[in-house]
């Protein structure tokens, strides 16, 4: 008697728990419900993967148990990305996540891999639970592969429709749930550049200002480097904190340009200001091949700024701690025509070559860097090189050593931030020690550096920054040793996509047609782009470079 007691409480505890899960994962489908391509998708996603299992298993109980947890670990994933990236689950991040040269940036992120991993353990277990349930009859599961058919067909159908992509895309970055949003970015995995309506008339009839190169003054060497994670503490809201003063942050003698610079992303995704930087492109036009422009875009970039250098008689030269095959990063330089991809393993440095060197000093890099300025001579060399050791995560229980709780009142917050700055210190010295070495140097050099996206901090306070979109602001500087003449037209803030048309203004290089466009477009709205208050030049430029010149292939 007991024991059918316990077998009725067993019984009973675990309908009730499958019957939670089950509500769990019709709620995740009902996200941004509408009576339309949007509920059709996603409930018919989950009959779908019910009926295959049902057709493959015969239970049940096991099939809709496996179906709940499948759609609840989507939509967990989906949340995991948008706590590191801000931004949501597409069908392209399937690559990426699969893509074994990225496995051990998971591993960096000891919260994010216990995510993944209890994800995993929930779904054993769940089929464990139900895996010896009673079989349905021969006859229901083939009326599910019937209704599964049916289901996928439509589907298909669904997220295939040119009106319901259009619609869908309006509704980006968000999207219209986390099924949906996979379905209808697996849809277009095929390669289509962003469109522009209208022409280029309004953009090239803007004449108040034309590029000339400066084909007397010799080229210089170019050094540019990416600092991993880095904003200003300043732009943070700490009215009752006195933070550390910052020399990188701050123009002197050598200073030609600088000012906040508009990023495309936040807390991570690298790759993102790397492109921008590289292509002269904004990755928010593709949509949502956004976070995937090292894999599905850059193989189609006709010009970039290696390619630019290289028709100039320069050596380029990427220098990464990270794996070269790292998000497909060494493909994506190799695209883009650069000369050489080298890790500092190769320079001497006591680790493996497919090492991710998360904490390598900045100082170690910059040191790197003057080794191969005296290496390769016979050329002007363009270095461009990554830091890594700003990093995060950071640690919330790292002392507050400024008192940034008093502004804040969040203990977690104070410590990130405090152990962020730590971080900076050694940023600082690096930096400030080779701006020294690049302004006293004999050969003529330019030196450029700047923040890829600010760090996950977990801040949600307020910014001493006027401009909107705030989490997706740094700053750069572009120093050299040239005259003492300023680049002209900087404004308050520049789109990371004028970066490299506006070293190639500096040294004054032959630039191909998306160059001089790129370089003019910064000139007539001073350095923005999508912030440019003037829509129609920024739809008319954008129309240009993807419609006439094809830049981003066809």
């Amino acid at each position: 008697m007991k024991l059918k007691n316990h077998l009725r409480t067993y019984l009973s505890l675990s309908n009730v728990y499958l019957s939670l899960m089950t509500i769990a994962a019709l709620v995740i489908c009902s996200t941004r419900f509408s009576f339309s391509y949007v509920g059709f998708i996603s409930f018919s996603c989950f009959a779908s993967i019910l009926g295959c299992l049902l057709l493959l298993s015969g239970r049940v109980k096991l099939s809709l148990s496996i179906t709940s947890t499948l759609i609840v670990i989507l939509q967990l994933l989906n949340q995991i990305k948008v706590h590191y990236y801000k931004e949501r689950l597409f069908f392209s991040d399937v690559s990426i996540a699969l893509d074994p040269t990225n496995f051990s940036t998971l591993f960096h992120y000891p919260l994010a891999l216990l995510g993944v991993i209890s994800l995993v353990i929930l779904l054993v277990i769940n089929i464990v639970f139900y895996i010896r349930t009673p079989k349905i009859r021969a006859s229901y599961r083939l009326m599910s592969f019937i209704a599964v058919g049916g289901l996928v067909t439509g589907i298909v159908f669904a997220s295939q429709s040119r009106t319901n992509i259009e619609h869908w895309q309006a509704s980006l970055p968000k999207g219209k749930g986390t099924i949906v949003n996979l379905f209808m970015s697996a849809q277009q995995m095929y390669y289509q550049p962003p469109q522009y309506d209208g022409s280029a008339k309004y953009f090239l009839s803007a004449s108040s200002f034309k590029y000339r190169p400066d084909t007397e003054t010799k080229k210089p060497d170019i050094v540019v480097m990416l600092q991993e994670s880095t904003v200003n503490p300043a732009f943070y809201h700490l009215p009752d904190t006195t933070l550390p003063e910052f020399e990188m942050f701050s123009a002197d003698e050598g200073t030609r340009a600088t000012s906040l610079l508009r990023v495309q992303t936040f807390g991570g995704g690298t790759w993102l200001s790397e492109f921008s930087l590289l292509t002269g492109l904004n990755t928010d036009d593709f949509k949502f091949r956004k976070n995937s422009v090292f894999y599905t875009v850059a193989p189609h970039i006709r010009s970039s700024l290696f390619r630019e250098l290289k028709r100039n008689g320069y050596y380029t030269v990427v220098l990464t701690p990270m794996y070269k095959m790292n998000y497909n990063a060494g493909p994506t330089y190799n695209h883009l025509g650069i000369d050489l991809i080298i890790q500092p393993q190769e320079l001497g440095y006591p680790a493996e070559l497919d090492d991710n060197l998360w904490t390598i000093p900045t100082k170690t890099m910059l040191d790197y860097v003057k080794t191969l300025l005296t290496r390769y001579t016979d050329k002007p060399i363009f270095i461009f090189v990554l830091t890594m050791n700003e990093h995060g995560p950071y640690d919330t229980g790292h002392s507050d050593d400024f008192g940034i709780e008093k502004s804040i009142n969040n203990r977690y917050v104070a410590g990130a931030l405090s152990h962020y700055i730590s971080k900076l210190k050694q940023l600082n010295k690096a930096t400030e020690e080779f701006s020294e070495f690049v302004i006293h140097r004999e050969k003529p050099t330019i030196f450029l550096y700047f923040g890829d996206h600010q760090p996950n901090i977990s801040w949600d306070d307020d910014y001493d920054v006027s401009w909107s979109n705030e989490r997706r602001i740094t700053q750069f500087f572009l120093k050299d040793n040239l005259s003492s003449k300023n680049i002209a037209n900087i404004g308050g803030l520049t789109d990371i996509s004028f970066l490299g048309g506006m070293l190639l203004e500096r040294a004054g290089l032959q630039v191909s047609p998306f160059y001089e466009a790129n370089i003019r477009m910064r000139n007539l709205c001073l350095g923005l782009l999508d912030d440019c208050p003037d829509e129609q030049l920024v739809k008319s430029y954008k129309h240009y470079i993807y419609q006439d010149l094809k830049n981003a292939g066809e």
